[in-house]
């Protein structure tokens, strides 16, 4: 039987890429991992204008952020498609 493979879930304010070193690691071991973006994180995420350089007071507490509209259910459907693919792919 192979190694199941690791499916690595970011926390919050943070995306995939924070498991680079980690899946480096795992993958010197013979570990195979996949870290998974939750919706509104990583290439999924959106700027707006008020939350960049230079920053307007004014757009930056009115706009809403790339999270705005996610749910719970949308995480737990992201994961279980995540590991879904896993089980298919290894």
């Amino acid at each position: 039987m192979t190694q199941p493979t690791l499916i690595l879930v970011h926390g919050a304010f943070a995306t995939s890429f924070s498991f680079a070193p980690l899946q480096a690691e795992l993958a010197f071991h013979g570990v195979r991992s996949a870290a998974v973006d939750l919706p509104g994180h990583g290439f999924a995420a959106t700027f707006p204008l008020g939350y960049q350089a230079p920053q307007d007071l004014a757009r930056f507490t009115s706009e809403p952020g790339s999270i705005r509209g996610v749910t719970v259910d949308d995480n737990v459907r992201a994961l279980t498609e995540a590991a879904a693919r896993a089980k298919e792919h290894g």
